[in-house]
């Protein structure tokens, strides 16, 4: 059940603070021309000119982001223009209302403003769940889904934080898109990611050694689950890759289609020259023969063998063409085939295989346990 803004309301004012709770910058708003936010009571604090001014009743604020306006401060970029609170908690921009506090930065090139907001970790969950999978969804899926998130956050803030002062006053912890996780607004709590993130509070998962790592997740593995150093490069302790059948009779379903000569040509080059500084010896390929098993492609261009990361193909090519890492590469009579499984990276939780496992009554520290074998529960505060 969706919360009515009227019991919302009167649940965040009457709702215990969140005390203990680290909060998260959220990257909401890239490279904007101009941000006009609304609220009661706001309270703004412009730092570029160290002043700040509270307004009394409804308000409207309108930023122009406008660099020339600004003084640029030497080694600070983005430069921290100006932040916005409310006592009531929410801040309106656009059609969404958020909690917390919103930041206006200016954008690395420093032509225009990007938008933080500033919001503790369990209420950036409580709007994230809605959006990453579904606010109806059994709650020990979505519970699940909690502790992945929160990990994901908490890593990066951690890491943040291991940094030097001025690298921390530049960056931002998370981007809501895909990049890193996406998040929601006020309106995309639901009765049931509030009791998600509630019953979990604070939990989090890590490595063997006890060592926080990110922890990752996607849409469907179609079989069979990946893991980072198959997909990133990068080697992430306590993965393993996990046989799953439990997404396969939901979500989107076995793909295949047909692809352009020139266009796998085109992007074997872009893949070997982004990746391996190499290139392509001819324009004639030919294809090794695949399986859902290779997480790699063997290919000769002329004479020369190329082994490349099945994933790197899909970075460059997009979902449109391949919806995940799980596929087969093939080629025919001159033309090129592929054929997959699932969606997403494949790294991590399966979000349809954990909704099956919710459904089939696992609770969310069976279904972690299934997908993360080798990492153990940790309350992190």
């Amino acid at each position: 059940m969706r919360l009515t803004g009227s019991l919302l309301f009167t649940m965040l004012l009457t709702a215990p603070a969140f005390a203990g709770v680290p909060s998260v910058k959220v990257l909401i708003g890239k490279s904007l021309k101009r941000v006009v936010v609304e609220g009661m009571d706001l309270q703004k604090t412009i730092h570029t000119q160290k002043r700040s001014q509270q307004y009394s009743g409804k308000k409207t604020i309108s930023f122009n982001c406008n660099p020339r306006g600004y003084k640029k401060q030497a080694g600070r970029s983005p430069l921290l223009v100006a932040s916005l609170s409310s006592p009531t908690g929410l801040i309106s921009w656009g059609k969404d209302k958020y909690q917390g506090e919103l930041q206006l930065l200016t954008s690395s090139g420093q032509e225009s403003c990007d938008l933080v907001n500033l919001i503790p970790l369990e209420a950036y969950i409580r709007t994230l769940l809605s959006k990453e999978m579904n606010g109806t969804w059994p709650v020990e899926a979505l519970k699940a889904q909690a502790v992945a998130a929160r990990t994901y956050a908490y890593d990066r803030l951690k890491h943040q934080q291991s940094l030097n002062l001025e690298a921390q006053a530049k960056l931002y912890h998370l981007e809501s898109s895909e990049k890193d996780q996406v998040s929601g607004s006020f309106k995309d709590i639901t009765e049931k990611t509030t009791r998600a993130s509630r019953d979990t509070e604070g939990e989090i998962l890590v490595g063997p050694s006890g060592r926080i790592a990110p922890v990752f997740f996607h849409s469907k593995c179609g079989g069979k689950t990946l893991r980072p150093d198959q997909v990133w490069g990068g080697v992430e302790e306590g993965y393993r890759s996990v046989e799953c059948k439990f997404c396969q009779k939901t979500g989107m379903k076995d793909w295949d289609q047909k692809i352009q000569n020139s266009k796998v040509s085109q992007l074997v080059d872009q893949v070997l020259k982004k990746y391996y500084s190499d290139e392509m010896q001819s324009q004639d390929l030919r294809i090794m023969p695949d399986s859902m098993a290779n997480s790699e492609l063997r290919l000769y261009s002329g004479d020369r063998l190329h082994i490349i990361k099945k994933s790197y193909l899909r970075n460059l090519a997009g979902r449109t063409i391949l919806p995940s890492n799980n596929y087969i590469l093939s080629q025919k009579n001159g033309e090129f085939r592929v054929e997959g499984k699932g969606y997403g990276h494949g790294v991590g939780l399966c979000q349809l295989g954990a909704l099956e496992l919710a459904k089939r009554g696992y609770d969310y520290k069976q279904i972690l346990s299934f997908y993360f074998p080798r990492h153990k529960m940790k309350k992190a505060y």
